[in-house]
């Protein structure tokens, strides 16, 4: 009953994956207790749990641990016309354990190499995604699915994304249009110029030119998100790069776009979130080419006032690992030395000259 009748925090009935989720935690947690009713509940028991072995991991502990209390706290609720509540208090007095650390976490984004193999190795009517979900807005997968001709506006450039790919109420009946994961997610990106020749080729090369998709299933209406999952799945292997998920693509537009020189709050635009910490946490990734190029940047610009960094760097033939990035930075030392000892030539010529000129006077 708890199932059917939680809704989000907004009202809204759960759907998809969240309501197989809850279901899923609410099962655990009968087998967990057995036959222990709701209201025979208590710290001492709970603690057993909590303390306990869990066989299905740490994400899965945690959100048991949510879901276990959100159904003792209604069940301190006042029930329907005025039924007493069942529990005098909240027996769950234990912290929610903190967020386990995600394993894709530690997966580098996509380089640009990677993902042309990846597009190579794609089928040719939903090739175009990988693309997409790098460069336009870090599309979710079912983002991708649900894109139609019209979410396009080829003249401003511009793409609003409006709905996703799911799989019914239950997460478990076939592809059907529905709502976007939140409500941050609806959000118009800009389209790169380099696109457009593909993505116009795209709609004119569909099979089905009267059908709104702008991605079309083969069979049925709807690309699945299976589908395309599988696909990328196999084009990953392609590109030497297993450890890839269809999500990576989003990571990987997060981060180039700020290594780039693109905001947090551009950042966030695009992959359509409202919380800071969700894009630094989850969605930023250390480039290690970049992290050692400004790193070299920074040194030549402190550095700058000492004439013998850089002329130590030429005299011993230092080889860096990346002589494209460091070389820049070699030269940015001797220009910042150059500078400042003009900067120390130039007054004593205009003294001497001025000394001059009161001689002569």
């Amino acid at each position: 009953m708890f199932v059917s009748q939680h809704h989000n925090k907004d009202g809204s009935d759960l759907r998809g994956g969240s309501k197989r989720n809850l279901r899923n935690n609410v099962r655990h947690l009968k087998e967990a207790f057995g036959d222990v009713r709701l209201r025979e509940l208590n710290e001492q028991t709970i603690h057993s749990w909590y303390y306990g072995e869990h066989p299905n991991g740490e994400w899965q502990f945690r959100s048991e641990c949510i879901s276990l209390k959100m159904i003792l706290r209604a069940a301190c609720d006042t029930g329907m016309k005025g039924m007493p509540p069942l529990l005098a208090s909240n027996p769950f007095t234990l912290p929610v354990p903190p967020e386990p650390e995600a394993h894709s976490l530690d997966v580098p984004p996509v380089t640009p190499e990677e993902l042309h193999c990846i597009y190579d190795a794609m089928p040719g009517y939903t090739r175009l995604s990988v693309y997409l979900a790098a460069c336009v807005g870090g599309l979710r997968i079912g983002e991708v699915c649900g894109l139609q001709v019209d979410d396009f506006d080829l003249e401003n450039l511009t793409l609003t994304i409006r709905r996703g790919v799911t799989r019914g109420e239950n997460d478990l009946g076939p592809s059907q249009l529905g709502r976007l994961k939140t409500t941050g997610s609806r959000r118009t990106v800009p389209i790169p110029a380099l696109l457009l020749p593909m993505i116009k080729d795209h709609i004119e090369d569909r099979e089905d030119r009267t059908s709104p998709m702008f991605f079309q299933a083969k069979r049925g209406e709807i690309l699945a998100t299976n589908t395309l999952r599988n696909q990328f799945d196999r084009a990953r292997k392609k590109a030497n790069r297993p450890d890839l998920l269809f999500h990576t693509l989003r990571v990987t537009h997060s981060t180039q776009l700020m290594l780039h020189g693109g905001t947090l709050k551009e950042a966030m635009n695009s992959l359509g979130h409202v919380q800071e910490e969700t894009t630094l946490k989850h969605y930023q990734r250390i480039v290690p080419e970049h992290h050692r190029d400004v790193t070299d940047r920074t040194a030549a610009y402190l550095l700058a006032s000492d004439p013998t960094v850089a002329s130590t760097l030429l005299l011993t033939g230092h080889k860096p690992e990346d002589p494209a990035t460091s070389s820049w930075a070699t030269i940015a030392l001797l220009m910042g030395q150059v500078a400042n000892l003009m900067a120390a030539v130039i007054p004593e010529q205009e003294m001497k000259t001025n000394a001059r000129q009161v001689t002569a006077a």
